[in-house]
């Protein structure tokens, strides 16, 4: 599951700093969502989730959100995957990060 956030000033800001000191950013990534809507894709923060924890389909205002892009959820798949390499390294994004890897093996055992 990666979260969206609607606070795009704020991750543009972080953004442009990595870029600034010549750091790829693949943590984040915003896009324009079908409603038209910008949201940022919060990469750092994804975590393992299995369909019996997914209650209903994400809305805003009754409105299901549709990233029907291919190239665009292609991208997200990309950054995705190296982050999760990372995570599986023992990187961590931010001080307050959940352990993935342990819910990861935790979600397997109830399986």
């Amino acid at each position: 599951m990666i979260p969206l956030s609607s606070r795009i000033d704020k991750y543009k800001q972080i953004m442009e700093k990595k870029e600034k000191a010549g750091k790829s950013c693949d943590i984040l990534h915003i896009v324009k969502l079908d409603d038209s809507r910008e949201s940022a894709f919060l990469i750092q923060d994804m975590f393992p989730i299995t369909e019996e924890y997914i209650e209903r389909e994400y809305t805003i205002a009754g409105n299901h959100l549709m990233l029907t892009s291919e190239h665009t959820a292609r991208e997200i798949e990309q950054y995705a995957k190296k982050v999760m390499g990372m995570l599986k390294h023992g990187i961590k994004f931010t001080p307050t990060q959940p352990d993935v890897m342990a819910i990861l093996e935790n979600l397997k055992k109830d399986r």
